[in-house]
C-alpha cells in the first residue's frame, strides 16, 4: 500500500467533501462495496449513530458557510425536521 499523506483542505471547496476515519480498529465505520465486471457497482458506508454529528460536521467543514447552511436547510426540508426544535433545551 502506498504511503500517502492526507492533508486537510486549506479552504472550503465545492469539488469534494473529505472524510477521514481516524481509528479503523475502533470500528468507526463499516464499508462494503460490490465490484462487477471490473467496475464498482455501489459502495455502502455505515457509521455508528453516535458519530453522525462529527461525520456531518466533517463534511460541512469542506464547504463555505452559505453552502453548509443551504445543505442543512435542504435536508431539514426534505425530512420535515424543524432545525429550531430543541435548541437551548439542554
Amino acid at each position: 500500500m502506498p504511503n500517502e499523506i492526507f492533508t486537510d483542505p486549506e479552504t472550503p471547496a465545492d469539488e469534494w467533501a473529505d472524510i477521514r476515519m481516524t481509528d479503523p480498529e475502533a470500528n468507526e465505520w463499516d464499508v462494503d462495496f460490490v465490484v462487477a465486471g471490473g467496475e464498482v457497482g455501489y459502495v455502502d458506508l455505515q457509521i455508528r449513530p453516535e458519530l453522525l454529528a462529527s461525520f456531518i460536521g466533517c463534511l460541512l467543514d469542506d464547504v463555505d458557510d452559505d453552502r453548509a447552511g443551504a445543505i442543512l436547510a435542504d435536508v431539514a426540508d426534505r425530512t420535515d425536521i424543524d432545525l429550531r426544535d430543541g435548541i437551548g433545551t439542554e
